[in-house]
């Protein structure tokens, strides 16, 4: 074999009480992903939510429309469709995320089954980080409202 084709070879040792529990650690980790990923589709669907409620009461409810704030000052108009728009496709997203699905069950293919999980692990995974930066992008929105509002007074 020639120098770049040698695989090297590590020390081995007995693992300590602390690798152990480092190992159990990660097991854990990996065996709650899923309820995990689940609760933070939830909890992200929950802010989304409430900052969509606060959004709608400012701009859609009171005594008259649009609110005097928001006439004569298009930037304001515009940051408000956009943080809704956001606001609302992190919603969706973050409902995709949790929404049920069939998934096969392999009785006695364990690989298969990895792999299924797998499938289902990164499907709400990818879910979540869309509606995670959606809702970060729609909140930067929110605060550019903010301030093309007190700009504007």
């Amino acid at each position: 074999m020639s120098e770049e084709q040698h695989i090297p070879i590590y020390d081995a040792q007995e693992p300590s009480e602390e690798s152990k529990q480092l190992v159990a650690l990660f097991h854990d980790l990996d065996s709650r992903q899923l309820d995990f990923l689940d609760a933070a589709a939830k909890s992200i669907i929950e802010r989304v939510a409430t900052f969509l409620a606060i959004v709608f009461g400012v701009t859609a409810f009171g005594s008259a429309f649009p609110p005097p704030y928001l006439k004569d000052n298009a930037v304001a108009k515009t940051f408000v469709i956009l943080t809704l728009l956001l606001y609302l496709v992190a919603l969706g997203a973050g409902m995709w995320a949790i929404q049920p699905r069939y998934y096969r069950r392999y009785t006695y293919n364990v690989s298969m089954l990895a792999k299924e999980l797998e499938k289902m692990t990164k499907r709400k995974l990818f879910w979540l980080r869309c509606a995670g930066i959606l809702f970060a992008v729609g909140s930067v929105a929110l605060a550019a409202l903010v301030v093309a509002i007190i700009w504007h007074a």
